[in-house]
């Protein structure tokens, strides 16, 4: 019988453990000149809601584990760097599918992306991710790619 409780709370213990993914986000002086932001936001599982109150049931109906994220900022200009954990890679091309309807796919980042001129949407795995700007600007543009190609070779040697 104690194997059993045992066994059942080392169970539950390891289901409710996360992975810190804040590892995969940038950091600072990537690009260069370019500073990451104070502190880390991390929303597990329901505080999802505290961060997309309108766009979570989304993520939730796709096995969502945790989002981290970050901003970025040179002078004026700002880019926001958000990493959505699923559970699943199934789950993360979900989310990208329904994001990313009737854009271009293409694979410049992850396994499938869509880039237009305020942001960079992708997957690889069981990650979804999505790098934000406010304002078009040369240098933004070079800004998401970088953030984008840093977290996507992070997350491609994280496995």
């Amino acid at each position: 019988m104690l194997s059993v409780v045992l066994t059942c709370v080392v169970a539950l213990a390891a289901a409710g453990a996360e992975d810190d993914i804040s590892a995969l986000l940038p950091a600072d002086g990537v690009p260069a000149g370019w500073q990451a932001g104070g502190q880390v936001q991390h929303f597990p599982g329901d505080a999802l809601y505290r961060h997309i109150n309108g766009g979570a049931e989304l993520f939730h109906a796709n096995g969502f584990v945790q989002l981290v994220l970050n901003d970025y900022s040179k002078g004026d200009l700002e880019v926001r760097v958000e990493i959505y954990q699923m559970a699943e890679p199934a789950g993360a091309a979900g989310v990208f599918e329904a994001n990313s309807k009737g854009a271009d796919i293409g694979d410049e980042y992850g396994e499938a992306c869509t880039i237009d001129d305020y942001q960079i949407l992708f997957r690889r795995g069981r990650f979804y991710v999505s790098v934000t700007c406010y304002d078009i600007d040369e240098e933004l543009q070079a800004a998401l790619g970088t953030l984008a190609g840093n977290v996507d070779e992070a997350i491609e040697n994280s496995d």
